[in-house]
């Protein structure tokens, strides 16, 4: 008697184990599907855009021609009105040894950190550079990417830090690393003897990962 009921005690703890441990796991498995859903759903972190017609982010655009050495170069910045979007256009001209038309904004807003920036722009199927200054540079200095455009289109333009070289002056020279979080002013400039009038309209400027 006291056998059966041992043994009836013993099967009863089994099933009760296998119970209670079939629970347990069920239980950590739909925990692991909701921890997982989780990141799987989890937005990532939005990029930061520029708007090249946002008085928030920009301070508004300061000219530099090549009238500064005795060129006759100019430019100016417009709004369109039909799009909302600021024109950097003028006319180059080589004269007086000149060939230069430039303009730079001071940002207002903080860049976070990012491995990238995109550029979006319609052009005029000229070369323009994509000028950043950071306070760690000397002044005139620039760190300077290069893009083409093409005439009436709007186009997109990737950059890492390693696809900017820092010149003063069309040459090269030594400055810090270039990141992306230390720029404070973004600039534009049309050089490389293209004399003629030039018309480039500034959508956004993205930075991300």
């Amino acid at each position: 008697m006291m056998k059966n009921s041992l043994a009836n005690m013993h099967q009863l703890l089994q099933r009760y184990t296998s119970v209670v441990i079939g629970v347990l796991l069920k239980n950590l498995c739909l925990c692991s599907l909701f921890i997982s859903s989780i990141v799987f759903f989890q937005p990532s972190v939005s990029a930061m855009e520029i708007q090249f017609n946002s008085q928030q982010q920009l301070q508004a655009a300061k000219i530099s021609n090549d009238t500064v050495m005795g060129g006759i170069s100019s430019s100016e910045i417009n709004r369109d009105k039909r799009q909302d979007k600021p024109v950097f256009s003028g006319n180059v001209s080589l004269a007086n040894n000149g060939g230069f038309a430039s303009m730079e904004y001071r940002l207002l807003a903080i860049i976070p950190r990012a491995n990238a920036v995109k550029l979006t722009v319609i052009g005029d199927g000229k070369r323009y550079q994509l000028r950043f200054k950071t306070p760690k540079l000397s002044f005139g200095e620039a760190y300077v990417a290069h893009f083409d455009t093409i005439a009436g289109q709007r186009t997109e333009h990737r950059f890492t830090p390693d696809d900017f070289n820092s010149q003063f002056r069309g040459r090269n020279v030594n400055a810090p690393e270039l990141l992306f979080e230390d720029i404070d002013r973004v600039g534009l400039l049309i050089a490389d003897k293209q004399q003629g009038d030039f018309s480039l309209m500034l959508d956004t400027m993205t930075f991300t990962d």
